[in-house]
């Protein structure tokens, strides 16, 4: 049965909510998430970090409907974190006693380490790349690990945060350099060894930066996680939204949310890219919420999931398929012709990952409805292949999905990530490749076949069986060049 969990994030700007359905042992999708901009912070860094009234009140009231939401989705377990605001609060245990009282909810307090730790655990786990540095951008702190193959090796949390430096610079005086000079001193305490090419980007400040970068480009992916971000071009973008009025921020594309603190965090940003010589930007939508659910999770496993093991790819063979035997039958099937055709289309590894995805998920779309399958299909795996995929690896999958047997076009709309992916003519051997081992497998459960390449441009096949069906659709095939296609009957 299908384990429902919530996650409650109390940060100094904002308060969110995200539900998670385990399918699986392993697998899990978002089933539901919504955030309040509560700013319980507001006024507390002018004050010594003293929580007012009117900010727990309000903040009282989010938790009370959070918990009935929660509820209200079958939630079977609620896990409550707070941060930088509460963690630095003389009076926080007013409000955690407030919250127990009044909602119900048993709030766990994280030093900024145990913050940075659960960022760690999301991004190295979830996202498409195993090295780099997380930078969570908070409104009170910003966190940071550094991950090397997967594994989190250490961590920093910096009172550095986008509502504190608002309230001591932005605000009243708009003391630019006296933020600047705030960082740097606080940037004196990073370990030496805090140095990489990326940086995951956790937190809304860079997914906002990055939704203004996509919008501008036209990018023909809406989801911000694993969208990539090249430093050198964005950086005077990045300086122009530190340095504007907060009056022109809208006319620039700032959302009415970030408007009074995405200046900070964009200066933030820009410090914190120069002091760790980051080239490139993967941002993250997954952070603190993901982390705490995948600590639960993976309880007994060391914080990381077991080896070629995807979530995304398990938790949509749990929802969408309809007949696994089928599934892993079509994608060996594709993988052994794919081995069989090397010698002419002399594709990579990576290229035969790619097909090794598409094989096996190739009929999800089926769930939906029969007919256009592979455009349904195609559809559900751009939106589910969230965790461990580039955005040039989903479109890849997606049209290799949807094009299945057919003539790729070409498609100026994914112009601004087509030169990540592979060649049209690479991804057009993939789909000949799969709609192959669509065909063979359609009618005959247990097929023994062999797949041998001859020259001139000849692929045989040697099978018992008569395969009338699939030696009918593979002519109608579109190949991505000429290949003689030879059934021979196995001895």
């Amino acid at each position: 049965m299908a384990k429902i969990t919530s996650v409650i994030d109390i940060g100094s700007n904002s308060v969110r909510m995200a539900i998670f359905r385990k399918t699986s042992r392993f697998a899990f999708h978002l089933i539901y998430e919504i955030k309040s901009k509560v700013r319980i912070s507001e006024g507390c860094y002018e004050s010594g970090g003293v929580l007012g009234e009117v900010p727990m009140n309000r903040a009282i009231l989010v938790l009370r409907e959070f918990v009935q939401i929660s509820k209200a989705q079958k939630s079977r377990k609620i896990f409550c974190v707070a941060t930088s605001a509460l963690r630095d609060a003389p009076n926080a245990k007013v409000f955690l006693d407030r919250a127990r009282r009044e909602c119900g909810l048993s709030i766990k307090v994280i030093d900024g380490k145990k913050e940075a730790l659960y960022g760690g655990i999301a991004c190295a786990n979830l996202s498409h790349y195993k090295d780099g540095i997380t930078m969570d951008i908070g409104g009170g702190s910003t966190e940071c690990a550094l991950i090397e193959e997967g594994k989190i090796v250490d961590l920093i949390s910096l009172n550095i945060g986008t509502i504190r430096l608002k309230e001591l610079f932005f605000d009243k005086k708009n003391n630019i350099q006296g933020a600047r000079d705030y960082i740097e001193q606080q940037l004196k305490s990073v370990p030496a060894h805090f140095k990489h090419s990326r940086v995951f980007g956790v937190g809304g400040t860079i997914r906002a930066l990055s939704k203004m970068i996509m919008k501008h480009k036209k990018y023909p992916i809406q989801e911000v996680h694993g969208y990539e971000v090249d430093v050198a071009q964005n950086l005077k973008f990045f300086e122009k939204i530190s340095q504007s009025s907060e009056d022109k921020l809208e006319s620039m594309g700032v959302t009415q949310d970030r408007i009074d603190n995405i200046r900070s965090g964009s200066l933030i940003l820009q410090m914190f890219l120069a002091q760790f010589g980051t080239k490139q930007i993967v941002t993250s939508g997954v952070g603190v919420r993901e982390g705490v659910y995948l600590s639960d999770l993976l309880r007994g496993h060391k914080n990381t999931f077991p080896k070629a093991l995807n979530p995304s790819v398990s938790a949509i063979e749990d929802r969408f398929m309809l007949d696994k035997k089928n599934a892993e039958m079509t994608r060996r099937e594709s993988l052994k012709i794919f081995d069989a055709l090397f010698p002419i289309h002399k594709l990579d590894a990576h290229c035969k990952n790619l097909l090794n995805t598409a094989s096996y998920l190739s009929s999800i779309g089926r769930i939906l409805n029969f007919y256009n399958a592979n455009y349904h299909g195609s559809y559900f795996l751009l939106n589910a292949l969230e965790y461990g995929f580039s955005h040039a690896e989903r479109m890849s999958i997606c049209l290799l999905v949807e094009y299945s047997g057919k003539k790729i076009p070409q498609n100026e709309s994914i112009a601004g990530i087509s030169d990540m992916m592979p060649k049209l003519l690479s991804l057009q051997w993939l789909s000949f490749m799969l709609a192959l081992a669509e065909s063979i497998c359609r009618s005959e459960d247990n097929v023994q076949i062999r797949y041998e390449y001859v020259k001139p441009k000849t692929l045989k096949i040697y099978t018992l069986a008569e395969l009338y069906l699939a030696r009918e659709n593979i002519a109608k095939l579109h190949k991505p060049e000429p290949l003689q296609i030879e059934f021979v009957r196995a001895q």
